[in-house]
């Protein structure tokens, strides 16, 4: 019976990330894709070159929403289907596990949105709301780096890809937990494989920058 817990808690964290709003407040607002424009892709820096700060702020609040639903219905089908823990191997009831778990797919519908031709963003804020539902030290601390890595280099893809190889770093620091680390080992691999694009920019110095005093930036 746990099998089938953990098929609806993948399939409908899935189906939750694969809620792009990138896509769907450029289609609804602005009659368009964002997807079309920019780096192509459909997350929040995108939004914000291309279509402001308010459509920018839905997104990235959206995106960073829609996981914390998603961990919240993967609490409650586990609660309803398994009312007495005893019927579960201890790993799959520990709420860290299943918040992992949901949030790894939630993460990878948003990078691969069955609703959108499999081409969404590249899972920054989605993963940074799963990461605040997780764990807010962590989060935080995330965070932090994010922000001296983007104001010292202007690079936000650069501070997206460190604070992603940091997160199964942290998680095995504050839980020694061998599973929960593979979890966020897998979750980085998917992430710096979305990212692949401006690794290349980056290492032949032809990545976008973002620029402050405008407000604006080129990728993430």
């Amino acid at each position: 019976m746990f099998a089938l817990a953990f098929i609806l808690i993948a399939f409908f964290s899935y189906i939750l990330g694969s809620l792009n709003f990138g896509v769907i407040l450029s289609k609804r607002f602005e009659k368009d894709d964002v997807r079309t424009h920019g780096s192509g892709n459909a997350g929040t820096t995108n939004m914000l070159r291309n279509y402001g700060k308010k459509l920018a702020a839905f997104t990235i609040l959206g995106d960073m929403v829609k996981v914390a639903v998603a961990i919240g219905l993967s609490l409650l089908i586990i609660k309803m289907m398994h009312s007495d823990e005893n019927q579960l191997p201890s790993l799959f009831y520990d709420t860290m596990f299943i918040k992992s778990f949901s949030g790894f797919f939630c993460v990878l519908g948003h990078i691969f949105p069955c609703f959108f031709n499999f081409k969404g963003g590249k899972g920054v804020a989605t993963a940074g709301g799963m990461v605040f539902v997780i764990d807010w030290r962590i989060a935080l601390i995330l965070l932090a780096v994010f922000a001296v890595v983007v104001i010292a280099t202007k690079y936000v893809s650069l501070g997206s890809i460190i604070m992603a190889v940091l997160y199964p770093v942290f998680i095995y620091l504050f839980y020694k937990s061998i599973p929960l680390t593979l979890i966020a080992a897998v979750f980085t691999v998917i992430v710096v494989i979305a990212h692949r694009g401006n690794i290349k920019k980056l290492m032949s110095h032809t990545e976008n920058k973002i620029n402050f005093k405008k407000s604006e930036s080129k990728d993430c």
